[in-house]
């Protein structure tokens, strides 16, 4: 696993690149949509939500998982699916991931967070804005995200895959954050620091130890 963690992951919080054209601007669709279980959000997932932020004027960021009690496993993942697995409320994410973008310079109106239930289809379309003016922004790691890419599609969205990495390519990764945290290893460098603030603040690594 590539650990590229720090200012790589954090120095691009803008609206979007200083090097993006004056046509791409014009040319990026209205809402961008991308998901995420972001148990916690780390710098890999920053990467993901600045390379989709860029492609649109508004982006939203929908939490999957947000009730673990109603979620279906897929066979293509299992695991993520287990309570161990998630560990932080739907709420506890939201808040974090509020507070991390809004101190990385990101401006409180380009972008908006929301439960997606993924492993619901016919209910995540609830939640979703109109296909008409929105792209779903995915990344590939494994079965899994090749199964999340395709479902999206099925749903009538147009849907843009931002690159495909094996898992060592990764900059990090919630389980391993997850683990460095339950092991008593070093992890706040893996995270945004609104990220490990609020984890700290609201005393969740006690819990997350249990």
């Amino acid at each position: 696993m590539v650990d590229r963690t720090g200012s790589e992951a954090s120095s691009g919080a803008t609206t979007t690149d200083s090097t993006t054209t004056f046509k791409e601007i014009c040319s990026m669709t209205p809402y961008g949509i991308v998901l995420g279980r972001f148990q916690p959000l780390h710098h890999g997932h920053v990467e993901y939500l600045q390379a989709a932020k860029a492609r649109c004027e508004r982006l939203f960021i929908g939490i999957t998982n947000p009730d673990t009690s109603k979620a279906t496993i897929s066979e293509a993942d299992a695991k993520r699916s287990l309570a161990e697995n998630n560990p932080f409320t739907y709420i506890d994410r939201h808040l974090m991931i509020e507070r991390a973008l809004l101190e990385l310079g990101w401006d409180a109106d380009t972008f908006c967070l929301m439960a997606a239930p993924i492993t619901d289809p016919d209910r995540l379309t609830v939640y979703l804005p109109s296909s008409a003016k929105s792209e779903f922004f995915v990344t590939v790691y494994d079965e899994w995200g090749e199964q999340k890419a395709r479902e999206i599609a099925a749903l009538g969205y147009p849907t843009t895959t931002l690159w495909r990495r094996t898992y060592d390519e990764r900059f990090t990764s919630g389980t391993f954050v997850r683990n460095a945290i339950r092991d008593g290893e070093p992890w706040e460098h893996l995270v945004p620091s609104g990220v490990s603030s609020y984890i700290a603040e609201n005393n969740l690594i006690d819990s997350l130890r249990v």
